[in-house]
């Protein structure tokens, strides 16, 4: 119930604040899968996690978890605490099993969000992930959403990527990133 509300409002919201455009709804499957985000701005869990056909689950930073109420907030709309700087054994086995249920787990593959709006090296956690869960990948480029009222934002869902080659960490997440870039490009040209 709280999720729902929670859900409308903020994408209500969001409506207000920009002109969204959303995209690739279709290459979302009804079973677990990743989708895997660059990051330039907070609201971009938002305009993923709104638009997405049933909950998403994400990692943030725990540091989003040490008030109590928007601790329960963020719990209640898919949020779970990662520790950024080390391997965080807990959130990965997690995230595992989230996606082993059949649920949407969301990541930014950056580990963090880009001053300069061009995508930064991505970290070899997607990579695991994703060679552990043998889940599809749906790269999720995220845009517009830093900057003025009413400007253009958006999120298109690219084709899912199926990376189960024994591929390593590091090239899993190049490939995501190369699928992410091309998204971009295809916005803009």
């Amino acid at each position: 119930m709280v999720y729902h509300i929670v859900r409308f409002c903020v994408k209500m919201w969001l409506y207000l604040r920009f002109k969204v455009s959303i995209k690739g709804l279709e290459h979302i499957p009804d079973k677990g899968c990743i989708l895997a985000m660059n990051h330039t701005s907070n609201y971009d869990s938002l305009l993923v996690g709104t638009h997405t056909p049933r909950k998403m689950y994400i990692m943030a930073k725990e540091e989003l978890f040490k008030k109590r109420f928007f601790a329960w907030l963020i719990s209640e709309m898919g949020a779970f605490p990662v520790k950024r700087e080390q391997a965080d054994l807990k959130s990965l086995k997690h995230t595992l099993k989230l996606v082993k249920d059949g649920n949407i787990f969301s990541i930014f593959i950056e580990g963090t969000r880009s001053k300069t709006g061009e995508m930064g090296a991505p970290k070899k956690g997607i990579g695991f992930i994703v060679s552990k869960s043998n889940a599809p990948v749906i790269p999720t480029y995220v845009y517009g959403a830093k900057g003025k009222w009413f400007k253009k934002a958006g999120v298109i869902f690219g084709q899912p990527l199926h990376l189960d080659e024994g591929l390593d960490y590091e090239e899993i997440a190049q490939r995501i990133t190369q699928a992410i870039q091309k998204l971009k490009v295809e916005l803009h040209s």
